[in-house]
């Protein structure tokens, strides 16, 4: 299965150890909103990309993930996603996950693709710390 992460900080890095582990996983590559040529990956080998180009990937990635804030990126970014990709994210507003699931559920339904969301993360890696 080829993944790719959309965003790259704490979230990003620990999907990319996570997916390393996996023998049925492929990084396909990171995009971000940086200059990927910023970008030092984990992973020695595996595609920077920017953000503003991940449409041009669509046939090539099966899972996105989205490893961006709940605040204001993941309301935002994974319906917009959810139109070209399966996606999934760690949305974790809890009183906004019923709009959140609305409208990425629409988004990904006219598409015919999956998104899942407000899982993997919570109580939240921070509060793990």
């Amino acid at each position: 299965m080829k993944i790719a992460i959309y965003g790259y900080g704490n979230l990003g890095r620990g999907v990319e150890l996570a997916i390393r582990q996996n023998d049925d996983m492929e990084l396909f590559g990171i995009f971000t909103r940086r200059n990927p040529d910023t970008v030092k990956t984990l992973t020695e080998g595996v595609g920077v990309y920017s953000s503003d180009d991940i449409e041009k990937y669509k046939d090539d990635i099966d899972v996105l993930i989205i490893c961006g804030g709940s605040a204001t990126d993941l309301p935002e970014m994974t319906p917009a996603l959810a139109r070209h990709f399966n996606v999934i994210d760690s949305f974790d507003t809890h009183a906004h996950i019923p709009e959140h699931f609305a409208d990425v559920d629409a988004a990904a339904k006219k598409a015919g693709k999956i998104g899942i969301i407000s899982c993997g993360w919570d109580p939240g890696m921070f509060s793990l710390n």
